[in-house]
């Protein structure tokens, strides 16, 4: 009987420890790509890429990047294959406006729009088609 008893209470150990250590693992945080192309599916090198808070036509809005909070929006340039990648800091829900200028082959500005949502624990990939026709409103 005293046995049945110790490997009882050694087996409820043992599940306490591993529901401690597995159930109470804090969640990462969320991530992003934006990845910009255009009207033919290529990427787009040197487009802006802006973040920006869900409410933000209130200068009280922030975008909170795992290493460093910013005020209103968030600006970077997409690299060679026409992605931006992000580290946040908490879920949220962004706009994101892309605008890249003319060039010899485009006389005028394109442009795009796209939105995040950001789980913990998830990268969020989110395709953005400029073209000459989108407006940013």
């Amino acid at each position: 009987m005293k046995r049945i008893i110790n490997i009882v209470v050694i087996a409820a150990i043992l599940a306490g420890v591993v529901v401690s250590n597995y159930s109470c693992q804090p969640e990462d945080p969320p991530k992003a790509v934006v990845i910009v192309v255009d009207e033919d599916n290529q990427p787009v090198e040197e487009a802006m890429v802006i973040v920006k808070a869900a409410n933000s036509d209130s200068s009280h809005t922030v975008v909170y990047l795992l290493n460093e909070d910013k005020p209103v929006a968030d600006t970077q340039w997409t690299d060679g294959d026409g992605k931006v990648y992000y580290d946040f800091k908490y879920e949220a829900i962004y706009k994101v406006e892309v605008t890249k200028g003319t060039d010899r082959d485009h006389p005028f500005t394109r442009r795009g729009i796209g939105i995040l949502i950001l789980e913990n624990d998830k990268t969020i990939e989110s395709t953005i088609e400029i073209n000459e026709q989108t407006t940013l409103d």
